[in-house]
């Protein structure tokens, strides 16, 4: 490789930016503005998709339900779940009466309608609906 073609080189592999200006742009956007072609799928990418492997999504369901059920086994053989569900009607009692003697009722009917309206669309944006 002589000099000439050894800078020819340096020139390109540098990682100075390219200068684009808005002559460049405005050729490149009528190019591709004048050159659009749609391409009709016919339903192929649905196919597609359809059609490709299952076992990413399947391993992880499976495993998502061994921990679950192995969380829950855990927390009823080390009497957990008696005293996971004593905090939390014990907090609700708690919270419910301090509510009711001192905050307005239409709160806790909003929280409650907030509560309800996000399960519901965790319910229906869930995987398992599409």
């Amino acid at each position: 490789m002589d000099d000439k073609q050894k800078e020819q080189y340096r020139e390109t592999v540098t990682n100075e930016p390219i200068m684009v200006t808005e002559e460049d742009e405005t050729l490149v956007n009528s190019f591709f503005s004048d050159h659009h072609v749609e391409v009709e799928d016919n339903g192929f990418t649905h196919r597609v998709m359809r059609n490709l492997p299952q076992t990413a999504w399947q391993k992880n369901r499976i495993w998502t339900v061994l921990c679950s059920v192995l969380g829950i086994l855990l927390l009823y053989y080390t009497k957990g779940l008696r005293t996971l569900f004593g905090t939390f009607f014990g907090l609700l009692a708690d919270a419910t009466t301090n509510m009711v003697y001192q905050q307005n009722p239409l709160i806790v009917y909003l929280t409650i309608l907030a509560l309800v309206m996000t399960g519901g669309y965790i319910v229906v944006t869930s995987e398992r609906w599409k």
